[in-house]
């Protein structure tokens, strides 16, 4: 079976059927150049011999369209290519682009059937078809942004000579992803169809209606007297844009993302020229990307790691998947409440249980409130989010969890109060229930001493605020089942989340991972470096707040008191608790100056109210009474990566992660560690291992041995094996 079938109906309409041999999706690779350049050659010869009334585009994959670019095949390319390499590289991307633009000059009607996802190449391929007819629901849109590309097939210079360019840096520089509907609204979409059939019957309707015209159908932007929605960047009216707007993209990336600075120059460079010249310029912009180090890091991670992650590579084979009906939730504090929140949206009964019923309700109030927010916005009506609202059961008693699937403990991190509702719980559920401890630190293994089937005890870590945030680290105990694994794992996808999975130890790995970086902050701000300093090292990084802003959304004191737990915890167990520069700042902090964190009227920073923060003023008379101390502002920036890249990889070394991509889409999606890097372990790719090992040693002479290199990371660099 060839990738593109060609099959002309009785009144003349051509279908150009994708299909790829082997594929559950289309990709647009080398595969496809082949494919379409000797398609459109065909169709050129069949249209200049007459007959041929228009050109109807489908896919031959049921509710799927097209997904995009081949990825692996970018990875594959050298990113480092001589200068006749990269001609070539940019002569190739040329000739991807060639038969989209004559297939809409071919002066037949030409329409397409978008029948699932029409994303990245996918879409590409749709506007450059006159007409196109979308299933409503079905999501379209050039999101290679997300993955640190711009799209590259024509999309840009189409979007902008369709929409205009400011409402085509928006769309693409935001890779967002729009359902039909609202493609529709915005002009992307020009009719939605219920089912393929109706699809079929629009698309060649309307080619039936335009091939008897005089004129043959053209896109917009080959018509006399163009002229592009919203204007010219000369104009007037885009000063604001051309002039600000640079600035803005940089401000708002900090300028550590270069598909957004590409995008926007592109978007206003094709505005400037005609439309073949703007395929040229955004060929060469696209190359630039597809040969810069961050797009491949966000490619390997956003892309690869992610797709094998969301397809189970964590979860254990050869058990059926499940599917959770009625949730349990014990604590309806802010983080159950989160947990019920987002699960009565995934159509999961509830079971909100505290120790009152008042404050139970209280829990089922934090949901409504988010619904009730969700309808100002315009996101949500009434009537769902009433729905919403009635799966969830608030409650005082015990009893009502007797019929639940799983159930999450997310009371206070207190060993004595984890165990006691372990045990109540444990004695109303069903034999075949999971219960899943919601804990940031506490070891899985020793909670599960309380349970009288420690099989069906696992870790669940959701993070704050458990209705956004996108990541569950679950976290298997010394005797977690495989099954109860995977109703763990299962049930996180069904709620929408992206869950990571690692092995008991001490701080899990995303706790341990970024308590490290917190500790440099203290440390630094101990010795005297300037906390404004400190903030903007880890912004400049590219991390969303600093260690001393995320310790003030934490609260010192609730960070003081998970200190005194760690320390009674190594006590108890015999260990000899080694005081550190965070545990006496924070002593300090709490104790000596009242600074208790944000809720609390201010930590690290002040909140004046109507102002934005600041740094609090008394942590110079505090911890630099002599003037500020003097080292380099890469050893700042270095020590608050670094260290979490270094604590990962010995996370790995003790057996705590086993996958590559958890640890990566973990450091991302729940500790804020750069984006752009592609997550803990890529970044030390990126920045190659041997040059890693160096600087690492480096910053051990002068800071401590927080910065040693694990065994398994000079080996790798040794022997040139990357963490892939």
């Amino acid at each position: 079976m060839s990738y593109i079938q060609l099959q002309q109906d009785a009144d003349g309409i051509i279908e150009l059927i994708f299909d790829q041999p082997g594929k559950t999706v289309n990709t647009m690779g080398r595969e496809y150049d082949e494919a379409m350049q000797a398609c459109i050659r065909e169709l050129s010869e069949r249209v200049d011999a007459g007959g041929v009334t228009g050109i109807y585009v489908r896919s031959g994959k049921p509710g799927q369209f097209f997904a995009g670019g081949d990825v692996d095949e970018m990875l594959a390319m050298d990113l480092n290519p001589p200068a006749e390499e990269k001609a070539r590289m940019y002569d190739g991307v040329m000739a991807t682009k060639a038969p989209l633009r004559t297939l809409e000059t071919l002066g037949v009607p030409v329409a397409v059937g978008i029948n699932g996802p029409a994303l990245g190449g996918g879409f590409e391929i749709a506007l450059a078809c006159h007409h196109r007819v979308a299933l409503k629901g079905v999501q379209v849109g050039l999101p290679e942004a997300m993955i640190g590309l711009m799209p590259g097939a024509g999309g840009v210079v189409r979007m902008t000579y369709l929409l205009g360019m400011q409402e085509a840096i928006g769309l693409i520089s935001q890779g967002k992803r729009l359902p039909s509907e609202k493609a529709l609204e915005k002009g992307l979409i020009d009719e939605l169809a219920d089912s393929e059939e109706e699809l079929a019957s629009k698309a060649k309707a309307w080619i039936k209606a335009r091939a008897g015209e005089d004129e043959p159908v053209q896109q917009i932007w080959d018509r006399a007297g163009y002229s592009m929605p919203g204007g010219l960047p000369d104009d007037d009216a885009n000063q604001g844009l051309i002039f600000f707007g640079p600035a803005n993209v940089m401000g708002q990336t900090k300028n550590l993302m270069p598909a957004q600075n590409a995008i926007f120059a592109c978007v206003v460079d094709c505005a400037r020229v005609d439309f073949d010249t703007a395929q040229k310029i955004e060929g060469r912009y696209f190359l630039s990307l597809l040969l810069d180090q961050t797009a491949r890091n966000m490619m390997t991670a956003f892309f690869v790691q992610m797709e094998a992650l969301n397809k189970g590579a964590s979860r254990p084979q050869g058990i059926e998947p499940s599917s959770c009906k009625t949730l349990g939730i014990l604590g309806a504090g802010q983080m159950g409440a989160g947990i019920a929140t987002v699960a009565a949206q995934k159509g999961i009964k509830v079971v909100l249980k505290d120790v009152s019923l008042d404050r139970a309700e209280q829990g089922k109030a934090y949901a409504n409130a988010f619904y009730q927010k969700g309808i100002s916005k315009g996101k949500l009506d009434e009537t769902k989010a009433q729905a919403y609202l009635d799966r969830i059961v608030a409650t005082e008693n015990y009893a009502d969890l007797a019929h639940c699937d799983l159930v999450i403990e997310a009371v206070f991190e207190d060993r004595g109060v984890k165990a006691k509702v372990t045990e109540e719980c444990e004695a109303v559920l069903n034999e075949s229930a999971v219960l899943a401890s919601n804990t940031s630190a506490l070891p899985i293994s020793e909670l599960a001493e309380a349970s009288c089937r420690p099989q069906n005890y696992i870790g669940m870590h959701f993070f704050s605020p458990a209705e956004k945030m996108p990541l569950v680290e679950i976290i298997r105990g010394k005797d977690t089942a495989d099954a109860t694994l995977a109703k763990a794992f299962d049930l996180a996808q069904q709620l929408g989340k992206t869950p990571i999975v690692v092995n008991d130890a001490p701080g899990f790995f995303t706790t341990r991972v970024i308590a490290t970086t917190v500790s440099q902050g203290a440390e630094m701000l101990e010795s005297g470096v300037n906390p404004v300093l400190i903030e903007s090292a880890a912004r400049d990084n590219g991390s969303p707040v600093g260690p001393l802003a995320a310790i003030d959304e934490i609260s010192q004191q609730t960070a003081y008191k998970n200190g005194l737990q760690a320390k009674a915890d190594a006590e108890a167990q015999g260990q000899t608790w080694q005081e550190n520069a965070a545990s006496r700042v924070l002593d300090r902090m709490v104790n000596e100056f009242g600074r208790l964190g944000k809720v609390h009227g201010g930590g690290y920073y002040d909140y004046p109210e109507g102002a934005s923060k600041h740094i609090w003023p008394g942590l110079k008379a505090a911890f630099a009474p002599q003037g500020y101390a003097d080292i380099p502002y890469q050893d700042i920036k270095d020590r608050l990566w670094m260290c979490q890249c270094l604590e990962a990889v010995r996370a790995m070394e003790e057996g705590v992660i086993d996958n590559i991509g958890d640890g990566n889409i973990g450091s991302i999606m729940g500790i804020g560690f750069p984006a752009q890097t592609g997550g803990v372990f890529q970044a030390i790719n990126a920045y190659g291992l041997k040059a890693f090992v160096a600087r690492a040693k480096e910053l051990q002479e002068r800071y401590g041995d927080v910065f040693a290199v694990p065994a398994l990371l000079a080996n790798r660099a040794e022997t040139g094996e990357s963490f892939l």
